[in-house]
């Protein structure tokens, strides 16, 4: 657990362009607009569209922690250049924190259980088919899209006595012969493209989603049926608990030892660098269509 800790941290920083800027500066080290930019495209921002300044100012605070603990590790040792000796330098660092850690209590296992019952639930499912329109080179995605609505049009009103029929019959879906059919897929699964699961999980049961146009191609889901998230017992989830609840602590005791690391360390930053960071606009899911009338997708 630890070590996956340690392998969250931004301490292999890859050699920045000699035009990156720097946007902080901690006990000698250099945070630039790159590592930053590329520590924030894992952040999702809380308005669904761009980060603000309060998260962007929480992304770079986690930079600087991990400089924090590099420098620390840095006094002891004149080799911290090579990254595998950087990770074992961090553990040591943290080495007297992590051992702070006790084994939970069922008394605080059950109270973190309750505190996060959202996180132990089993996701929702859909049982899904699609209808595949792909892009290639002598027909492109708007050409694709093109006919996919049309083939949208053609099963919108009645997809439980179309769809199937029209997946056989114009479909490029390597399921075709099945009718499209996907199986079960869960709000979770990572292989799902995000804009599809979007509109497949704010679909209700028996409708077909907007034309959906994704890396393959221009998509038309059928969503058959939808499971809902059944809520696990602390019992059932007690190894996934126990395996948060100590997560939790390790992420905690990092957490605090940075911040006594920050009240005697050298940090500045260049405010005007960091608002200057251009970052990339979250993406835009698209709605569904339920009787052949297209609706505004529902938020998560």
């Amino acid at each position: 657990m630890l070590l996956a800790l340690i392998a969250s941290f931004s301490l292999f920083a890859a050699e920045p362009a000699a035009s990156d800027a720097v946007i902080a500066r901690v006990e000698g080290f250099e945070i630039y607009a790159s590592e930053f930019a590329a520590a924030a495209k894992g952040v999702r921002p809380a308005d669904g569209k761009a980060l603000s300044e309060a998260e962007r100012q929480a992304v770079l605070d986690r930079l600087v922690g991990d400089r924090l603990l590099l420098a620390e590790a840095k006094k002891n040792n004149d080799v911290y250049d090579d990254p595998g000796v950087r990770a074992a330098l961090v553990k040591a660092v943290l080495k007297a924190d992590v051992e702070g850690i006790k084994e939970p209590t069922e008394a605080e296992l059950s109270a973190y259980y309750e505190a996060n019952k959202q996180k132990f639930k089993t996701p929702d499912q859909a049982r899904v088919s699609r209808i595949l329109v792909r892009v290639t080179p002598k027909k492109n995605a708007a050409a694709a899209e093109a006919e996919a609505k049309k083939l949208l049009a053609a099963v919108a009103k009645d997809p439980k006595s179309t769809f199937a029929a029209t997946a056989k019959a114009s479909s490029q879906d390597p399921n075709k012969a099945e009718g499209g059919d996907m199986g079960l897929v869960n709000r979770l699964d990572k292989k799902l493209d995000p804009a599809a699961k979007k509109a497949i999980f704010a679909a209700k049961a028996g409708t077909v989603t907007r034309v959906v146009v994704t890396k393959e191609g221009a998509n038309i889901y059928y969503v058959v049926s939808r499971k809902a998230p059944v809520q696990k017992t602390l019992d059932e989830a007690r190894v996934d608990v126990e395996r948060q609840w100590r997560a939790d602590q390790l992420a905690k005791a990092k957490e605090a030892h940075v911040e006594r690391l920050k009240k005697t360390g050298r940090v500045s930053v260049d405010k005007a660098a960091l608002a200057a960071v251009s970052l990339p606009a979250a993406p835009v899911a698209k709605g569904w269509v339920k009787g052949g009338k297209a609706g505004a997708a529902p938020a998560e």
